[in-house]
């Protein structure tokens, strides 16, 4: 038998889980794109005139959206799924009253 506290915590683990595996595809893509654009970026400067590195706008702007990927999953992810899980206690014992 499975108690309300077991559940919880593994609701909170899975869903930790699942949080962190969405960062790491996050991260993945954002390395295989960003690898492709200066490879691009830099094969266009030696083939042409145009000498101008554009490829640190992206790596920057997305690196600071998964950053706060990152920071969303191990530094918030935690309290915010806890605060979830109380909200969802207190709806449960409002509709059983």
């Amino acid at each position: 038998m499975i108690t309300i506290a077991d559940y919880e915590r593994a609701e909170l683990d899975l869903s930790l889980r699942e949080m962190k595996r969405g960062w790491f595809i996050h991260a993945a893509v954002y390395a295989v794109v960003n690898i492709g654009l200066i490879i691009l970026n830099l094969m266009l400067a030696a083939e042409t005139d145009d000498d101008f590195l554009w490829f640190f706008f992206p790596l920057v702007c997305w690196g600071i959206g998964l950053t706060l990927h990152y920071l969303g999953v191990t530094r918030w992810g935690v309290r915010d799924l806890r605060r979830r899980q109380e909200r969802i206690e207190r709806e449960a014992e409002a509709a059983d009253r």
